[in-house]
């Protein structure tokens, strides 16, 4: 198996694992809490490993320009796209180097010098703009007009294209912020509702079931609330909610099913919130893996805080 393979079979294989022991277990809150650990076990290390290869091509991005102009350089002296690859192949490019030596070692044993280009362009499949560079200095070759000329273009045009990239990074970068903002805020609004909206569906249950409300069989009319897993749990997620009520220390019934929705609601919101982030950012949504992942343990973390600390109503 390749690294991508194992990053998505060995978790899969851990989760399903602890699934089985939640089931065997045959208790709900067990049950609830392997199935929140599996499915971290799952999605983050998958994540993590696509955001990685994201950072990679980012850095190989950022040393191609100096490659292509230190290629062109090479054949404005005489020498041919593949020797000039053999003289570049000696300098330092960071994360691109290792790729420049692997290019360098497939022409030495007699790899056409296009194929050599099409198996990097394989490799760095995930990036446009060295995927077009290469396709430019492929059609050039192919061609025979003023290599180094074209090298130089694609050089500069690269440059142009990071600085723009730079600029509108630094443009978003209040939106990011904003984009925090607006989660946090969120999460602020969602703590208060639990502290103002739980104590009345308490009072409200406990009222309705002393029958001295509004209506009959001791309700209050399209006032009475009670917890909805208790009487169709087949609807409602109520195991990965006990689950996280066991985590949180809230057992008593309506408190725990509200708490757990607005926990949700809230990893919900900072998963999707981090990776706008992140497409606003850098273009792409993988690199708001980074937020989410801060988003949603922050409010893991304030709503155990709050848990522990008995500041729940119960």
């Amino acid at each position: 198996m390749d690294s991508r393979q194992k990053v998505i079979v060995i978790p899969a294989i851990i989760s399903t694992a602890l699934i089985v022991i939640g089931i065997i277990t045959g208790d709900a809150p067990i049950l609830g809490n392997m199935v929140i650990i599996s499915i971290f076990i799952t999605i983050i290390p998958y994540f993590l490993y696509r955001y990685s290869k994201f950072m990679w091509i980012k850095a190989l991005e950022d040393q191609f320009p100096n490659f292509v102009r230190d290629l062109a350089d090479s054949t404005r002296s005489g020498m041919s796209l593949p020797e000039s690859l053999g003289i570049v192949a000696k300098s330092n490019y960071g994360k691109l180097s290792q790729e420049v030596q692997k290019m360098n070692n497939r022409l030495s044993w007699g790899t056409p010098f296009l194929r050599v280009l099409e198996i990097f362009r394989k490799n760095v499949k995930n990036s446009k703009v060295i995927g077009e560079a290469l396709s430019i200095i492929k059609q050039s070759y192919e061609t025979g007009g003023s290599i180094p000329n074209t090298l130089d273009a694609v050089a500069r045009d690269m440059i142009m294209l990071k600085e723009a990239e730079s600029e509108r990074r630094s443009l978003v970068r209040q939106q990011v912020m904003i984009m925090y903002g607006l989660f946090f805020i969120f999460l602020g609004i969602s703590v208060m509702i639990i502290y103002v909206m739980v104590p009345m569906l308490i009072s409200q249950s406990s009222i309705s079931s002393q029958g001295t409300g509004l209506g009959t069989g001791g309700s209050i009319g399209v006032f009475a609330f009670s917890n909805p897993c208790e009487e169709a749990g087949f609807v409602f997620p109520c195991a990965a909610f006990s689950g996280i009520c066991s985590v949180l220390g809230t057992t008593k019934s309506i408190t725990c099913y509200y708490v757990a929705v607005f926990f949700f609601l809230v990893v919900i919101q900072g998963i999707c919130t981090g990776l706008i982030a992140g497409q606003l950012a850098e273009n792409s949504a993988i690199s708001g893996v980074k937020h989410s992942l801060i988003m949603v343990f922050s409010a893991f973390g304030i709503f155990l805080f709050l848990a522990k600390a008995g500041m729940f109503p119960t």
